[in-house]
């Protein structure tokens, strides 16, 4: 992509791998946003809703990049790099939204 600004060009180079892994990290953040309202909406507490969200968090991602994308994970350094690209940020954005929700909800 090049874009012209007065006297100056600018180039941008995106590469396939990368628009892959900014897939992957939005669609983890969706996830953690819809998982953040249906725990926050349903009382879950504690360790068990964490441990469900990583879970199913981890098991979506690796299902879409494996089977659905069918896509050679040593491309992208492994199983794990693409496991935990963005994850931090999504549990972060779930703890979030969960939090508000539960509250919002369940608090007298």
């Amino acid at each position: 992509m090049l874009e012209r600004k007065g006297d100056q060009t600018l180039l941008f180079f995106f590469s396939p791998q990368d628009e892959f892994l900014d897939v992957i990290y939005w669609f983890r953040q969706i996830i953690a946003v819809i998982l953040g309202v249906i725990w926050g909406i349903v009382p879950l507490k504690g360790f068990l809703g964490i441990a469900i969200f990583c879970l199913i968090n981890a098991g979506v991602l690796y299902l879409y990049f494996s089977s659905f994308q069918q896509i050679d994970e040593e491309e992208y350094g492994g199983t794990w790099e693409l496991t935990k690209e963005g994850f931090m940020t999504s549990f972060a954005l779930f703890l979030v939204v969960w939090i508000i929700f539960y509250t919002a909800i369940h608090y007298d």
